[in-house]
Order: C-alpha cells, then sequence, then structure tokens
C-alpha cells in the first residue's frame, strides 16, 4: 500500500493515511490463557501494538525517501471548536512539509462512550474537516453489494452510489471479519459524512495488491458520488470509475 502512496506523493497529490490494528498488533503479549480482553487489557495492547504499527510506517515510508507525524485521535478533538482548529492545523502543516500524516484513534485512553468505534467514520470527519476531493476506504470487500457476499452467492455489487436511501442502507451487512470494528453499515455513516461535505468516497478491496492503483485503473469497487460536483469537475488525477 505505501509503494501505492508514493506513487501519489511523487506526482504531487497530498495523502493521509488512517490506520487500524494497534490492539491486534500488541494483543500477542497476552496468552490464551488471558481469554477475551478486557478494556484494561486491550488498551495496554494497543500501547503496545501502536509502536509497532508506527514503526512500520516509519520504515516503509522512509524507504521511499517520504517521512511520517503519527496524529492519536479523540472524539473531542473534533467535537471542541479549539481542538478542532488545532488538528487542522497540524495536518496541514504536516502535509505543508512534506510527511505523511498517519492518524488513529488513540485506543490506549478511549472509552466506549467517548470512543469513535471505527475508522470508517473517523477517515469521513477528517476529509470533511480538510475539505479532501477523495476519500477511500479499503475493506475485505470490493464494495456495497446487495447483499452480504460472505453469506449470499447472489449477491451483487453495487458500482455506483449518488444518495443513500432507505434501499441502499438496507444492503449494508456487519463485517464478517471479526478482527476489525467496522462494517458496511459504519462506511455508509461515512458515505454520508463525506458526501455531506462534497467529497467522493470509494469502498474497494484492501487485500489486493497495489490496492490505491488498481481503484485509480478503474478496478471494481463502489464510487458514492456527492450531489455538488462530478468527478469530471473535482481535482481527483486520473482516477477511473469502473
Amino acid at each position: 500500500m505505501i509503494e501505492d502512496v508514493v506513487r501519489f506523493l511523487k506526482r504531487g497529490q497530498e495523502v493521509i493515511i488512517i490506520t487500524s490494528g494497534a490492539v491486534t498488533l500488541g494483543s500477542c503479549h497476552f496468552t490464551r490463557s488471558d481469554g477475551l480482553l478486557g478494556i484494561g487489557k486491550k488498551q495496554a495492547a494497543a500501547a503496545i501494538g501502536q509502536v509497532r504499527l508506527m514503526l512500520a510506517f516509519e520504515q516503509s515510508l522512509k524507504r521511499n525517501g517520504f517521512g511520517m507525524g503519527q496524529v492519536l485521535l479523540a472524539r473531542e478533538d473534533f467535537d471542541d471548536q479549539h481542538r478542532r482548529g488545532n488538528l487542522r492545523s497540524t495536518l496541514q502543516q504536516l502535509l505543508k512539509v512534506g510527511a505523511v500524516p498517519v492518524l488513529n484513534e488513540n485506543d490506549t485512553t478511549a472509552a466506549v462512550e467517548t470512543c469513535f468505534g471505527d475508522n470508517d467514520r473517523l477517515a469521513a470527519q477528517v476529509a470533511q474537516l480538510l475539505g479532501a476531493d477523495l476519500l477511500i476506504l479499503l475493506s475485505d470487500v470490493d464494495g456495497l453489494f446487495t447483499e452480504d457476499p460472505h453469506r449470499s452467492s447472489s449477491a451483487r455489487l453495487v458500482r455506483e452510489v449518488r444518495r443513500i436511501t432507505p434501499e441502499i442502507e438496507g444492503m449494508a451487512a456487519d463485517s464478517a471479519s471479526g478482527r476489525g470494528s467496522g462494517g458496511m453499515v459504519t462506511k455508509l455513516m461515512a458515505a454520508r459524512i463525506a458526501m455531506d461535505a462534497g467529497c467522493i468516497m470509494v469502498i474497494a478491496k484492501g487485500k489486493e495488491p497495489c490496492p490505491l492503483t488498481a481503484i485509480a485503473n478503474g478496478g471494481t469497487s463502489t464510487w458514492f458520488l456527492p450531489q455538488v460536483g462530478s468527478p469530471a469537475d473535482r481535482p481527483i488525477g486520473q482516477w477511473k470509475r469502473p
């Protein structure tokens, strides 16, 4: 994925990465006898895993001649006007100096009642905050299907969505993956935020080699197109819709 990111950076596009995985990476420090991790152990796992996660991003970007800046977020960073302004300024400065912002929720301190709970909506709020042109959500499926493709062979891919209708919402199903905290429901919530902000959003499979290049070349995906503006008049480079 970083090879993909570097291609876009070299052609002058600005990229912000929102990532999860800290808890999963840190959970290897707990044994099976610990059972399901409670909130305290999850937060400890996040503290351990976040270091490993950021090191992987830093090393990958450094090999390609780019730096990065870590930003850990809480819901208050968006709810409080002063903190929201500080966050916008920080991200803009990182982009200005050529450091790729790599964002994650601060899972070490997040409480159930104050956390985002998923990176889909977090990413959409970051896109809204900075007026991004394009938001890409990488998933374990090719996009939005009429039914859960993990459970139904008759599921059909929806190539384009221009409005989040009750019918579209009914297509959403919880992710079959046991590792992620989001699913198609949260991705549609993110799509609503992005589209209301005039930002194009794409859902595509993240496990493919060079997933961003595949999307840019018109690969299988679902595009969410805002009512205001269209891909033809948005400055999103050479991206092609399938």
